[in-house]
């Protein structure tokens, strides 16, 4: 039997909706019900339900579907290339990949994004290569993942050519990607132009301000650092743990502790990083009380410290 237009559109409904909620139980209902229905599911429908079991981990039953499809469309193909690469299957991922009767910007994309979760980041600067050999024109997804392989590498030099490559396509209003290029300077050091992305940031982001503010912070320009977080109409965890971090390395460890007693005050939640920070800050100090609560706190696992600190 085949399904009508309008039963696609809400059996879709129904996957996004399981999908959303990550209710497995649902999903495989819904699926199991059009099996038993015996209805003919047309690609579109059958893409969703391999997403829905590609995202819920769900990887040999997402593959056998993509098996069973008597036709494909290229989204069928990335939908589960993405899948097998996001799981570290990534010689399983290039040979689909390999397979593939035509290929997309997204296609390429989900094997580089593979390739960086896998920590092959030379591997996947070199497929960029390949990428724009073929023809296919790269997107912001592509690139942000590009610069983060070049940060992680410490590779300045290749960063400066995916930059040009950037803004030969584009690319640079995207907030994601000028805030992968400041991070990617920031990461290799280069301060002057890290600065000047951040300045010709038409949007900024949170993590546009935290990048910066940490390499002001790690490179001892802590004064720098605390003037650009007391700039900020908005602050995460990271903001506050960059600067924390940036006083506790120049030996300011009792700025670092009232710095820390002031995100408590603004209920920011703290997180391991920050912990470890102050700890360390009240051994240098020798504030042995501080120290207790701190650790009292870890013990109890609680989200954050609700007594004040009490610093000699």
């Amino acid at each position: 039997m085949r399904i009508d237009s309008f039963s696609v559109d809400r059996y879709v409904s129904l996957m996004r909706s399981c999908l959303d909620t990550r209710d497995v139980k649902s999903g495989k209902s819904v699926h199991s019900l059009l099996v038993k229905l015996n209805l003919r599911v047309g690609i579109f429908l059958c893409n969703n339900l391999i997403n829905f079991y590609g995202k819920n981990g769900l990887v040999e039953d997402a593959r056998r579907l993509f098996d069973e499809m008597p036709e494909r469309n290229i989204s069928s193909w990335n939908t589960v290339i993405s899948m097998h690469a996001k799981c570290g299957q990534l010689g399983v991922a290039r040979k689909l990949f390999d397979g593939m009767p035509e290929r997309d910007s997204i296609s390429w994309t989900a094997m580089i994004v593979g390739m960086n979760l896998s920590g092959l980041h030379e591997h996947a600067i070199g497929l960029l290569l390949e990428m724009i050999r073929e023809g296919v024109v790269p997107t912001q997804f592509t690139f942000t993942n590009i610069l983060a392989s070049c940060a992680a590498l410490g590779d300045l030099d290749t960063g400066r050519k995916v930059h040009s490559c950037v803004a030969k396509f584009g690319l640079s209003a995207y907030v994601s990607v000028a805030n992968s290029l400041l991070n990617m300077y920031a990461k290799c050091g280069d301060q002057e132009v890290a600065q000047a992305v951040f300045n010709s940031m038409r949007v900024r982001s949170i993590s546009s301000w935290n990048s910066l503010i940490s390499l002001y912070a790690q490179s001892g320009q802590i004064e720098q650092a605390r003037e650009l977080f007391e700039t900020m109409s908005d602050r995460d965890c990271v903001s506050w743990n960059s600067v924390i971090a940036g006083y506790n390395q120049q030996g300011f460890d009792l700025q670092a502790l009232e710095l820390f007693v002031q995100m408590q005050n603004h209920h920011v939640r703290a997180d391991s990083f920050t912990l470890t920070i102050t700890i360390t800050a009240c051994a240098n100090l020798e504030f042995l009380k501080t120290g207790t609560q701190l650790h009292a706190y870890i013990i109890k696992f609680c989200s954050i410290l609700m007594v004040p600190l009490e610093m000699p």
